[in-house]
């Protein structure tokens, strides 16, 4: 009976040692989005209040002077680029080219930011690594 209880104990330990073990996340880490047409101070905080309500936004700057909109985002997020350009539309703005850094799985040409189910062509980097999950690209204005 006891041997029974102890490959019970060692089946839940084992169990409980499998759950605890999380894949790498594919996710997005940093955002620089292009808007057209946000030059007046007052529209742009409240795109910025608007874009910081998205889930898996840690803080985000605007300039005006630039006209870019720079967002960081929370490590194990699940945030989608079209969700943020759906959100700059809201506002009444125009989104543009964005500057992404994310990790995801790079496949020669294509990467894929697994955690939000969306990817993008890509010339190959030229400090891509196997081990180096972590890229930055350009994705052009749609």
């Amino acid at each position: 009976m006891i041997l029974f209880w102890r490959s019970i104990f060692r089946g839940i330990v084992f169990c409980g040692f499998l759950l605890a073990i999380q894949p790498a996340r594919a996710e997005y880490k940093r955002i620089q989005l292009k808007v057209y047409g946000m030059d007046c101070e007052l529209c742009a905080r409240g795109l910025s209040a608007s874009v910081h309500r998205l889930a898996g936004v840690r803080s985000v700057e605007v300039s005006i002077k630039t006209g870019i909109l720079s967002i960081e985002l929370v490590p194990g997020n699940t945030f989608k680029m079209s969700d943020l350009r759906t959100r700059v539309h809201e506002n009444g703005f125009r989104p543009m080219e964005a500057t992404v850094t994310a990790s995801g799985k790079f496949d020669g040409s294509k990467f894929e930011v697994l955690g939000a189910s969306e990817s993008y062509e890509v010339p190959v980097p030229e400090s891509k690594t196997a081990d180096d999950p972590e890229i930055t690209f350009t994705i052009p204005a749609r």
